[in-house]
C-alpha cells in the first residue's frame, strides 16, 4: 500500500452503515468525512460518534475531498446511488447484491471501467476466517479436485420479519435468495473458479406468507460436471451455517459462522486413505469476529485503489450471482 490516507463517505446509517463507520474510523489509512441518511438523526448519531459531518442529501457525499463512497442501503437504492457516485468520479464500495438486477449491474460494471474507478461489492463472507482458511486448503490440493459443494444456511427470522424490507420485493428484489442466497451462490462460484452452465432451482413461501420466498433450493453445475447445492431459508428455527466441500482426496467443512450462526466457527479437514479406507480428521477453531471480515474488505478496497486494479470481490462476481438468481426466479 502507498502512504496515502483516503477520505470516505457513507450513504446509509442503519445497522451495517454504523458498523462500517466504526471500521473506517479506526483504520489507519482511512478517514470518515461524512455520513448520509434520509433519517437525519440517525446520520447525526453515526457521524458524531466518528467525528464526521452528516447530511440527508446524498450528493453531499460526492464532495471533492471524498475519495470513495460506501453505499449501505436497502437493495432498491444501491444501483442509483452507486451510479451517481461513479458519475461523480468516486470509487465505490456497494453492499451486496450491488443492484437488484443483472442489467443494472452490467451498467455499473461498464461505467466503472469507462471512468477507471474501483467498484467493489460487499460479499463479506469471503473474508471470514473459516472461509479464508478453507480456500487455502482447497488451493493447496490437500483434498484433491473439488467434486461437489453443499451449503445449508438460514435463520428463524424474528417477530414481524415478514414486514421488514428484506421481505419486500420492491425494496429487496426478492426474498431469502437475495439475502443469504447471494452469499451461498458467491461462495460456490468462488470455490469452483469457473462459470456455472446449468441452474435448477425451486423456491416457495412456506411460513411468512409474503410475496417473496422464505426458502429456496438451488443446484448449480459447471462445464466440468462439478455440482453445487444450496438450501437457504428463514424457517430453520435456529441459525444454521453448514458449508461442505468434497474432493477426490477428502473434504473440508465449516459449521457455524461468526457469533450469530451457531457456536463460533469450526473448520474440519478430512483426508481419506483409499487404500487403507481410513479417514483422518482435524478440527480448527476459527476466529468468529465478523468485524474482522469487514476490516479485510476495507483493506482490499484500499489496496485496489492504491494499485489501480480490480478489487475482489467485484461487480463481475456480483453479475454472475444475479444472473443465477434471475434464472431461478424465471424457472419459478
Amino acid at each position: 500500500m502507498t502512504g496515502k490516507k483516503y477520505n470516505f463517505g457513507i450513504i446509509g446509517a442503519g445497522r451495517m452503515g454504523t458498523r462500517w463507520a466504526k471500521i473506517i474510523n479506526e483504520f489507519g489509512k482511512a478517514s470518515l468525512k461524512i455520513v448520509i441518511d434520509k433519517d437525519l438523526p440517525a446520520a447525526r448519531k453515526v457521524a458524531e460518534d466518528c467525528g464526521a459531518d452528516f447530511s440527508k442529501n446524498y450528493k453531499d457525499a460526492f464532495k471533492s475531498r471524498v475519495d470513495a463512497v460506501f453505499i449501505v442501503t436497502p437493495h432498491k437504492f444501491l444501483y442509483s446511488l452507486a451510479r451517481a457516485a461513479l458519475l461523480a468520479g468516486k470509487h465505490v464500495f456497494v453492499e451486496k447484491p450491488g443492484s437488484r438486477t443483472a442489467k443494472e449491474m452490467e451498467i455499473l460494471l461498464k461505467l466503472a471501467k469507462q471512468k477507471n474507478l474501483r467498484l467493489m461489492v460487499g460479499f463479506n463472507y469471503r473474508s471470514f476466517d473459516s472461509i479464508r482458511r478453507a480456500k487455502k486448503i482447497v488451493e493447496s490440493g490437500i483434498i484433491g479436485e473439488i467434486d461437489f459443494i453443499r451449503i445449508r444456511h438460514g435463520h428463524p427470522g424474528r417477530p414481524g420479519y415478514g414486514r421488514e424490507w428484506r421481505m419486500n420485493k420492491k425494496l429487496a428484489g426478492g426474498g431469502v435468495l437475495m439475502d443469504q442466497g447471494l452469499h451461498a451462490i458467491d461462495l460456490i462460484n468462488w470455490f469452483f473458479g469457473e462459470l456455472v452452465k446449468k441452474v435448477a432451482g425451486m423456491k416457495n413461501n412456506l411460513f411468512w406468507k409474503t410475496k417473496v420466498e422464505d426458502n429456496a433450493f438451488v443446484l448449480l453445475e459447471t462445464p466440468r460436471g462439478k455440482i453445487g447445492s444450496l438450501h437457504v431459508g428463514i424457517t430453520e428455527w435456529k441459525p444454521i451455517f453448514s458449508f461442505e466441500i468434497f474432493g477426490s482426496k477428502g473434504y473440508c467443512s465449516i459449521d457455524g459462522f461468526g457469533r450469530r450462526y451457531g457456536n463460533g466457527e469450526i473448520l474440519t479437514i478430512g483426508r481419506y486413505d483409499h487404500k487403507k479406507q481410513i479417514l483422518k480428521e482435524k478440527k480448527i477453531i476459527c476466529n468468529p469476529d465478523a468485524d474482522n471480515a469487514l476490516r479485510l474488505e476495507l483493506k482490499e478496497f484500499i489496496k485496489s485503489i492504491d494499485e489501480k486494479r480490480t478489487p475482489s470481490p467485484n461487480a463481475a462476481d456480483a453479475l454472475k450471482v444475479l444472473k443465477i438468481i434471475e434464472e431461478v426466479y424465471k424457472q419459478n
